[in-house]
């Protein structure tokens, strides 16, 4: 075994030792029923899943052995009569490990069931074994009396043993599952990221096309006025770059789009769906920036959607846009996300109770490349695309309208409108 092998062994003798002092004494002088039975199967089905166990009970009943020797040596017992004493002990998880082995072969593959049966024979044969023992130095005999009584013991610390065990399975099931769940939203928000910013790669292709075609028309018109020839090359060679980019252009939107066809292929979702992994990721983000924030949720009418990331994507913008904004004023408020269906339109509106946006302001904040937002530990200025990107989206994909309503001092909000048929998958 290695050398952290070795450590976590002695680390599971140390514990199963100290645990045995919490025992009973029973029908035979000096047998105990201890709880450390209990626990041992349940250490050698968990952390100790790796270890050899026969090796382990070896080193267990030794460390045990060792620390009742000292004990008894501390209150003044004779060491020949304490060897005596203790050996059938120390026998006990020798005997347990044996049998647990044979009984249950490879560990990684047992199912629950096998591993409770194994539990109760080794428990039952080592604790007969260690009661014959005992019997026998004190030259008496195992009656069946006793042995029903072993096994009525055996037989509880089995039950409680399987408990923990199945405790622990379904834990790990729903670390499993929570895992899962976490890597499906993050995976989701990124792709809704991508999703996002293709689209606006999309229409910036349009004007490289147009820019292309100037440069060409240029070259065109230069070379009908007969000026020089470095000047027409000069523009030639312009659309031919402008083409190049575009190439370079159009590649990465197809490596990207390749990337998330093969990573996430969710078609569909529910609306209810979406808000559950907004919920969770905008909660993440307020707990990391130490904010008191509490959002809620006001959602009406569900319904499924092929549109479910161009929708999370102007949510999520409107969500950390309020959530900003409270942050640059009292870091405590309420954000609002209520929805609703009214005849074939779905509204939605995102509603803070932030220090609301200024008369001067408000007029601005859809425009390309404005922002009222700075770093003031980056000195940053923030790109002032996401309210542009949220109208745009709103307005040209889904052909629906954007409001804003703020007062200063009140809050802010945000009341967008998009046409069922647009949302809606029949």
């Amino acid at each position: 075994m290695t050398a952290r092998q070795w450590k976590k062994t002695l680390i599971i003798g140390a514990v199963i030792a100290l645990t045995s002092q919490l025992y009973w004494d029973v029908f035979l002088d000096y047998f105990r029923i201890s709880t450390s039975v209990i626990l041992l199967p349940v250490l050698l089905m968990t952390v100790g899943m790796e270890l050899h166990t026969l090796t382990t009970c070896f080193v267990t009943s030794a460390i045990i052995f060792a620390v009742r020797f000292l004990i008894q040596m501390w209150y003044g017992n004779l060491a020949g009569e304490t060897v005596l004493l203790l050996l059938p002990n120390a026998l006990f998880y020798i005997s347990y490990g044996i049998i647990f082995k044979l009984a249950l072969g490879n560990r990684r593959i047992a199912t629950l069931k096998k591993v409770v049966t194994a539990i109760f024979l080794a428990d039952l044969g080592a604790n007969i074994i260690e009661a014959e023992v005992q019997e026998f130095l004190q030259f008496g005999r195992l009656n069946a009396d006793i042995i029903k009584y072993l096994a009525a013991i055996a037989f509880i610390r089995t039950v409680i043993a399987g408990l923990i065990l199945l405790g622990e399975q379904q834990y790990r099931a729903l670390l499993k599952r929570t895992e899962h769940e976490q890597r499906y939203q993050r995976l989701f928000l990124m792709t809704t990221g991508l999703k996002n910013e293709i689209y606006f790669m999309r229409k910036n292709s349009e004007e490289i096309e147009s820019v292309m075609a100037n440069a060409y028309r240029l070259y065109e018109k230069l070379s009908e006025q007969g000026l020089p020839e470095e000047m027409k090359q000069m523009s030639l060679a312009i659309a031919r770059d402008v083409h190049e980019i575009k190439k370079d252009y159009f590649r990465i939107i197809q490596g990207i789009e390749q990337e998330i066809g093969d990573e996430y292929d969710e078609e569909k979702m529910s609306f209810h769906d979406l808000l559950q992994i907004l919920e969770a990721s905008t909660y993440h983000a307020i707990r990391d920036k130490r904010l008191n924030i509490r959002l809620i949720f006001d959602c009406r009418d569900n319904f499924i959607t092929r549109e479910h990331y161009a929708l999370m994507a102007v949510l999520k913008n409107l969500v950390n846009n309020a959530i900003e904004a409270i942050e640059s004023g009292s870091r405590s408020g309420e954000v609002k996300i209520l929805e609703r269906k009214s005849g074939d339109r779905y509204l939605f509106e995102v509603a803070d109770d932030g220090p609301g946006i200024s008369a001067r302001h408000l007029p601005n904040i859809f425009q390309m490349g404005y922002s009222t937002k700075f770093d003031y530990k980056t000195g940053n200025i923030y790109r002032g695309v996401g309210l542009w990107g949220v109208k745009n989206t709103v307005e040209e994909q889904f052909k629906g309208t954007i409001e804003v309503v703020s007062n200063p001092g009140q809050g802010t909000r945000f009341l967008v409108e998009i046409p069922a048929e647009i949302l809606e998958e029949s």
